[in-house]
């Protein structure tokens, strides 16, 4: 033994004894010839923290069990286990938070629910406001102003019910090809309007995917959105659906301006966007609801020669095995 307080026998000794005098519970043998007793106890040990980022100077807590191991009235020595009940208590903790922040978001949801009737009310009678005024009169401008905020309220409302339903993994089995087929198609008036040509492809035998399809839908919506509003020239839209590794994966790219090298690393974050009247939370609740399924959203992008977005997700077929 070195030269510490425990590597002198006679402290150890003494340390012993006071430990047999306070904290031994049990006493059972091991072994009769010769002769091994245990001398066992079980207790808190709070030990004060010195950290300056500890919480308040909350002590640390472990349980511990401590054995005297004697032969004789000879300590042999001492066998010493402790569970730290901190680590424990934090997970407890963090159980409990969850929960608390699972209630509270879906008091949140319930709430924005609510105030999307007092919006819609409001936005019809501004809508007769302005229908009853004369076309020169400046009210009009402002009426007009007033709809437009809530229009973009109302939306933000409805990204935030989103926010909380990409949270339920409730699904169905999706032909995903078919299904961008048909969403294409509430799109065709607008890319008339501003001269896109959309160009569709698709692999043959495609498996479907298992995800909620109305969630889905709010993907490719947001995302076509996106490639409409960057096209302000008009363009190409290609969009493909192909099988790859029992996954379906699909991909649709315009003919805007690109990302940003520097807006790059924000396109998911909530909140960001470069639209004027955007609410920036349209990819980011993509990514939840693409992540969800257990599949991956990703873009290519540089300045001057468009973006692709790419959604891949695994086929149902690979799900259930």
């Amino acid at each position: 033994m070195g030269d510490g307080v425990l590597g002198r026998s006679n402290d150890f000794v003494n340390y012993v004894r006071a430990y047999e005098e306070t904290f031994t519970d049990s006493v059972y043998s091991i072994s009769e010839d010769p002769p091994i007793l245990i001398k066992e106890g079980k207790h808190l040990v709070f030990i004060e923290s010195k950290d300056d980022n500890d919480d308040g100077g909350k002590p640390l807590v472990f349980d511990v069990t401590a054995a005297v191991v004697e032969r004789s009235g000879c300590q042999l020595g001492a066998i010493i286990m402790y569970e730290d009940k901190n680590e424990r208590e934090d997970v407890r903790n963090n159980i409990s938070r969850l929960k608390n922040l699972t209630a509270v978001g879906e008091l949140a949801a319930s709430a924005i629910h609510e105030i999307k009737n007092p919006i819609f009310s409001i936005r019809g009678f501004l809508r007769l406001l302005e229908n009853s005024l004369m076309q020169d009169d400046k009210r009009r401008e402002y009426t007009k102003i007033m709809i437009a905020e809530l229009d973009r309220l109302s939306k933000l409302a409805d990204d935030f019910l989103m926010i909380a339903k990409s949270q339920e993994k409730k699904g169905e089995n999706v032909f995903i090809h078919t299904f961008l087929e048909e969403i294409l198609k509430l799109f065709n008036p607008r890319f008339d309007v501003k001269g896109i040509t959309c160009h569709f492809q698709a692999d043959d035998d495609i498996a479907p995917v298992f995800i909620d399809a109305d969630q889905l839908k709010q993907v490719f919506i947001n995302i076509m959105q996106n490639a409409l509003d960057a096209m302000s020239q008009g363009g190409n839209i290609y969009v493909s659906v192909s099988s790859k590794e029992n996954n379906v994966i699909t991909e649709i790219r315009d003919e805007g301006p690109g990302i940003k090298k520097e807006d790059k690393g924000n396109v998911f974050k909530p909140f960001f966007t470069t639209k004027e009247n955007g609410t920036g939370l349209g990819l980011y609740i993509s990514k939840r609801i693409i992540s969800n399924y257990g599949g991956t959203i990703d873009f290519e992008s540089e300045e001057g020669c468009g973006t692709k977005f790419i959604i891949k997700l695994p086929t149902s077929r690979n799900i259930t095995e």
